[in-house]
């Protein structure tokens, strides 16, 4: 039997796992770009495809790795230093709690469907500081359980927060993060996140 050329063989994972996800809204899990004359169909690269089935998670996490602390978090610079099959359980304060932009692939390019994004800090202290920011995402397929931005603002923002959901190495993110980069546009710590988180509970302050 001949061995799948790596590019095909990603293809094929990636469809199989789109596929068990489903459809949300009518948007693929593995998404589409927004329409442009260069980019008619919304084609969207086979790496980017990955990374949008990984936001796009649906299914409840079964196994939590207890191990993953927003410190490790922190400290993981590129996509192999975490494992982002894994979903985490990590306790962090919340210092905003915002509509994420239109328009993103793992969307389909759509301005209605957005991403809630929550900045958080490990510590109280550095709520003013963004270069230390940990970005967790609530995708709209979670957004039925867990509500939308005004609800969950409301809910979290300036509170200490248990949040659970899958790990997501973003990669377009790597030249916004402090433990990559010392100069240029930074603002965050890591271009890892829970993404999507799939709960939350707030809790009393450490």
């Amino acid at each position: 039997m001949k061995r799948l050329h790596f590019p095909l063989f990603l293809i094929v994972i990636l469809s199989f796992a789109a596929a068990a996800q489903g459809p949300f809204d009518g948007c693929s899990a593995k998404g589409k770009r927004k329409l442009t004359h260069k980019n008619p169909t919304g084609k969207v690269p086979v790496r980017e495809q990955g990374l949008n089935v990984r936001k796009n998670r649906g299914a409840i996490p079964t196994t939590i790795d207890h191990t993953i602390t927003l410190d490790s978090l922190i400290k993981a610079k590129e996509e192999p230093d975490l494992n982002f099959n894994s979903a985490a359980e990590v306790t962090a304060f919340v210092v905003s709690a915002e509509d994420g932009e239109p328009g993103e692939s793992c969307n389909c390019g759509r301005a209605d469907l957005k991403d809630i994004h929550i900045k958080v800090v490990a510590k109280e202290a550095d709520k003013d500081d963004k270069t230390k920011f940990v970005v967790f995402e609530i995708t709209p397929r979670w957004e039925g359980q867990l509500g939308d931005t005004s609800a969950v603002k409301l809910q979290i923002v300036g509170k200490w927060v248990r949040f659970t959901g899958y790990l997501t190495y973003d990669y377009k993110h790597r030249g916004n993060a402090r433990n990559r980069k010392k100069k240029g546009n930074i603002w965050r710590a890591t271009a890892w996140e829970v993404h999507p988180v799939t709960a939350f509970q707030v809790v009393p302050s450490p």
